[in-house]
């Protein structure tokens, strides 16, 4: 069951500089209890775009008229998101409520002047009918249930007091215990070691299997998105270049962008050889090239036609789009 449903996600931002367009034209979909993984490097438009998910954009921010954003929420109604005023008792009960999200930074993410159970407390009742009693004991359900030992006396402790990757799973049972159906996991393991970070990863599958969750997973490491993601969509200055099953897509990457982020990463086969990185720097918004956005890094562009005109969306297989002039449709 579709119970997320984006098509042609534009965003633009009005600035000192002028309007710019850091998102164009993205289209995506979430199964229920499946995970769709958001790829690319930092300044794709990953975060920008899921935030535009829970209305939660500045307010120099505008979604162009083509955009459509539709929800299915747990009681079976589709909510036109991008229709919802910000003052709307719909949108208040959609966030949280019917999408959480983990943010990249938890420390950013929690007030540092109250209690992780003050901040749990607080959202449980916001959308929960519960007391503070009853909230407050549903709070240490939650922390234990992250695997968060002794959680008794951590729901006193401030965010300061405990590790990191203590702090990214109090976050996890914060964004869990309003009961969201969709979960937006924003590169919920860049800051931690490894072995938290795989952790943290096996936390979160558990708890999707438990809760049959949907989950949209923003990284741009390749190599965690293999161990979680049921389908990746590459990002690439506002635009999907590829989509597919990860499977297809880690071994058989059909864009030259997605082929080179695969090419980045580390390999124990080649402790002995540099790193192959992507070429070049992601342009700005403001500064975008005419033409297919990644033409100015790509070792495959076609002269004339890749720095001339922007490429559509080919389907490559049933379940494989690709947005290049090399897969061109007919």
């Amino acid at each position: 069951m579709t119970m997320l449903d984006v098509k042609n996600l534009s965003i633009s931002f009005k600035t000192d500089e002028g309007e710019i367009t850091p998102v164009q034209g993205v289209s995506f979909s979430v199964e229920a209890g499946k995970t769709l993984g958001l790829v690319g490097e930092s300044g794709s438009g990953k975060s920008v775009s899921t935030k535009a998910l829970m209305r939660l954009l500045p307010g120099n921010s505008d979604l162009s008229p083509e955009t459509s954003i539709k929800y299915k929420n747990k009681n079976g109604d589709v909510i036109d998101v991008e229709k919802l005023s910000y003052k709307a008792k719909t949108l208040r009960q959609l966030r949280g409520g019917e999408i959480g999200m983990i943010f990249q930074e938890p420390m950013a993410s929690f007030s540092p002047v109250y209690t992780i159970g003050n901040q749990m407390i607080e959202a449980i009742r916001l959308h929960k009918k519960m007391s503070k009693r009853e909230a407050r004991q549903y709070a240490i359900e939650m922390l234990a249930k992250v695997g968060i030992s002794s959680p008794e006396s951590r729901i006193d402790q401030y965010p300061h007091e405990i590790s990191g990757g203590m702090r990214q799973r109090c976050m996890i049972a914060l964004t869990l215990s309003a009961g969201p159906a969709l979960l937006i996991a924003d590169e919920p393991t860049t800051a931690l070691d490894v072995t938290i970070q795989a952790q943290v990863l096996e936390l979160m599958r558990d708890l999707q299997k438990d809760l049959g969750m949907g989950m949209i997973f923003i990284t741009h490491d390749l190599g965690v998105i293999s161990h979680i993601a049921d389908e990746v969509a590459v990002m690439y200055l506002g635009t999907i270049v590829e989509r597919g099953p990860t499977s297809d897509i880690i071994h058989d990457p059909k864009h030259p962008y997605t082929r080179g982020l695969i090419e980045a990463i580390p390999s124990l086969d080649t402790l002995h050889h540099r790193l192959s990185p992507v070429p070049g720097d992601i342009p700005s918004p403001n500064e975008r090239p005419k033409g297919c956005p990644f033409h100015t890094r790509c070792t495959q562009k076609i002269e004339g036609k890749c720095d001339v005109d922007a490429p559509l969306e080919a389907r490559v297989s049933p379940e494989r789009l690709v947005r290049c002039w090399l897969h061109e449709e007919g």
